[in-house]
């Protein structure tokens, strides 16, 4: 067995509903979809989530999408992709590569780059958020163009032109330092809430080197989606009702942080780049939180994806 076969492979994904009473439990299984545990020869193991659809490979090859925080995910981008095609849809069913991890989550040191000098946050209360990991992004990102990304494409005929990569806050961030930093491996890069407050925005010093020493032009087309929720830098009206102090320092944190300030200036940097063959959006949702503007962000990346060409 190679050092990039698989341990073993978990075939079914289950869901389990108890009944109280009678301590009866009932299994559904997802059609189509399997859990392995991928060895990475450098970053230890992965828990990876495979959708295939069980219909013939197109004329191309099938269209991709690796999500980030994989589990968080996967199910409604299955159900998106499913629920949304059909012989007139604007969509077509594709392959969901997702990943995450079997025991404690390393998303903070896999998804964060490395600063030459970190800087700390101070929250609204004087305390320290100080990230314990962090700097994995580049090994991280190897992980996923040497062995994640190859295996899949020995399994399945993939379409060179429909590759996606979806990440979400810490996630944002990350597709973001890949797309700015390295060789462009995917079509469409998903920017959703990025966490651009990291180390005092350092990714807007990694983004003013990109733009000094970029020529200006990519070597092949790539969408660039960069979304935030409307509410990100604000209060939702249910939060107008919290004790006054947790109200103001609240507010004062998403402030501090600028997620919408940020995700504009990032948009309006590389839109004024006039990158060839770059074709970037950015999107407001409306009343949205932090966490409920990921998965209409995701919706949006589907739908860009996975459109019938």
């Amino acid at each position: 067995m190679s050092r990039l076969s698989f341990f073993y492979i978990l075939m079914v994904f289950v869901i389990t509903g108890c009944q109280s009473k009678s301590h009866l439990s009932k299994v559904v299984t997802i059609p189509n979809t399997h859990i392995e545990l991928f060895h990475s020869k450098t970053n230890g193991d992965y828990k990876v989530t495979i959708y295939t659809p069980n219909k013939p490979t197109p004329d191309g090859g099938w269209p991709i999408i690796y999500l980030l925080d994989g589990d968080s995910y996967f199910l409604a981008t299955k159900q998106i992709i499913t629920n949304q095609t059909c012989e007139r849809c604007i969509i077509q069913e594709g392959i969901i590569v997702a990943i995450d991890y079997f025991n404690q989550t390393r998303r903070d040191v896999d998804f964060l780059p490395k600063p030459e000098n970190y800087v700390f946050e101070v929250l609204p209360n004087k305390q320290i958020n100080l990230a314990s990991r962090y700097g994995g992004a580049d090994a991280f990102y190897d992980f996923l163009t040497q062995e994640l990304k190859p295996e899949i494409e020995k399994r399945y005929v993939i379409n060179p032109n429909q590759q996606a990569i979806f990440g979400h806050s810490y996630g944002g961030l990350f597709n973001l330092y890949i797309f700015l930093t390295k060789p462009v491996v995917f079509n469409t890069y998903v920017i959703s809430s990025p966490s651009l407050w990291f180390s005092d925005g350092y990714m807007f010093s990694v983004l003013s080197k990109y733009l000094l020493s970029h020529q200006h032009s990519l070597n092949q087309p790539v969408n660039l989606l960069i979304s935030v929720g409307g509410a990100e830098q604000s209060l939702l009206p249910v939060e107008q009702a919290l004790p006054e102090q947790q109200r103001k320092l609240l507010l004062k944190h998403r402030q501090n942080r600028k997620m919408v300030d940020y995700a504009k200036q990032l948009f309006t940097r590389l839109k004024q780049a006039k990158l060839n063959q770059l074709a970037i959006s950015y999107k407001v949702y409306p009343e949205q939180s932090h966490k409920t503007a990921a998965i209409i962000a995701l919706q949006d990346s589907i739908q860009l994806n996975f459109k019938v060409k």
